[in-house]
């Protein structure tokens, strides 16, 4: 289910200009959204890339991150991204909902909310231990991550900063925190290491 939220989360995220993106950091620090919950440190918000905002959420708030981004959200004036938390903020949703009196919308938010899909397993997740067995050359994946700004740049640093390629891929994956990080890390893998996606693949 965390990786549902995750997934959810940044999918919402991504849909922020830039300067959205700043306000929902700013707001991250307001009383009036955090209630009797902890700030994240301003500086960390700061340096946080996305995806790496996403986790900083979902560390600090556990539970309470979608409640959080909700308020957030509201706050920066965009309702519209409430409506893709799906299930996991049916109540807070319904609240908005019924603000703007749809309950045609509230009908059918309460039909789909009644299960999730199961979804298989991702390639990176399924390889994770061969990939970070036989992955040598991390840094030109790490760079491609960075650009993608899946990664920080205090992230990328002290992941080279790592004396293995071993230890370098397995702190890699801990900042995969959502489907589409995976899928961003799948297309570097095939530029950078065909030849092991073509093995797995095969098996």
């Amino acid at each position: 289910m965390a990786k549902y939220v995750t997934d959810k989360l940044f999918g919402m995220l991504e849909d922020l200009k830039k300067e959205e993106l700043e306000k929902f950091k700013w707001f991250l620090r307001d009383r009036d959204v955090l209630v009797e919950l902890q700030p994240i440190p301003k500086s960390r918000l700061e340096k946080a890339s996305t995806c790496d905002l996403v986790d900083l959420m979902v560390q600090t708030y556990t539970e309470k991150s979608v409640e959080v981004t909700t308020k957030v959200l509201k706050k920066i004036n965009r309702n519209d991204l409430v409506f893709k938390l799906g299930h996991q903020s049916v109540e807070v949703t319904m609240e908005v909902l019924t603000d703007m009196n749809r309950p045609d919308l509230m009908l059918r938010l309460s039909e789909s909310s009644s299960g999730e899909t199961k979804q298989s397993k991702h390639f990176v997740d399924k390889h994770r231990v061969q990939l970070i067995q036989r992955v040598s050359n991390v840094a030109p994946i790490l760079d491609d991550l960075l650009g993608s700004d899946v990664i920080s740049q205090e992230s990328y640093n002290s992941i080279m900063a790592l004396p293995t390629s071993q230890d370098k891929m397995r702190t890699l994956y801990s900042h995969l925190n959502t489907e589409r990080c995976n899928d961003i890390f799948y297309k570097i893998l095939l530029e950078n290491e065909k030849h092991l996606i073509d093995e797995f693949s095969a098996k």
